[in-house]
């Protein structure tokens, strides 16, 4: 006998039991839960067993391994960054400007929550370009938003560097695939941050959308 915690009569009355029968089903199926199968006469029994053959088993359900974005490597690499570059310009930045970098990876976090991509190998792979992206839109901070350099420049090399055992082994520098940013920091004034992230969105989201595989893979 299963140990399901109540009958499935239900089932029965859908493949077309007539109600006498499924009374009959329920009754027994209370007893024996109650008070044991053996305890029942051998014609109950064979009448309960038959009922029972014709429900399909219930699926043990399965314990779901997948990961959210937010626990994802990639995902923790950006915010790792944005915790660090934010406690920067808590230190650093005059209170009417904002960071481009941060303005950058808040956008791209936000993206990645919305969309939800797997970040799997195939994903991060592609995201790897994402710094061809960045620095057009660093480009644009200066060109479109006359952002200024910050007198004092922030360490992207702090991942490489640091001795902190929650920082992931296979994590690189930030801009590994741009290393002129290292002498670069703009910063914009707040009153045009709303545009320059309306700016960062929509590229950094085409990006995302047209290169990782299991977006493409959903639409």
């Amino acid at each position: 006998m299963n140990k399901e915690t109540s009958h499935r009569s239900y089932e029965l009355k859908a493949i077309g039991w007539n109600s006498e029968d499924i009374s009959r089903y329920e009754e027994l199926w209370e007893y024996s839960q109650r008070w044991g199968l053996i305890n029942l006469e051998r014609e109950d029994r064979q009448f309960l067993k038959k009922a029972e053959k014709l429900i399909p088993k219930l699926q043990p359900k399965k314990n779901s391994n997948k990961k959210s974005i937010e626990e994802k490597s990639y995902y923790l690499w950006l915010n790792f960054y944005l915790e660090k570059i934010n406690k920067f310009n808590d230190s650093n930045l005059p209170s009417e400007m904002i960071s481009v970098w941060e303005i950058l990876i808040k956008e791209e976090i936000q993206i990645l929550k919305k969309h939800s991509p797997t970040m799997g190998l195939p994903d991060t792979l592609k995201a790897k370009d994402l710094y061809k992206v960045r620095k057009e839109l660093l480009q644009k901070s200066f060109i479109n938003f006359k952002a200024t350099n910050s007198e004092k420049l922030f360490d992207f090399d702090l991942v490489e560097n640091s001795t902190n055992v929650e920082i992931s082994k296979s994590w690189k520098s930030l801009i590994e695939n741009d290393p002129e940013q290292k002498d670069s920091f703009p910063l914009i004034n707040k009153k045009d941050a709303d545009q320059f992230k309306n700016d960062v969105n929509t590229d950094i989201e085409k990006f995302m959308i047209d290169n990782y595989p299991s977006l493409k893979d959903n639409l």
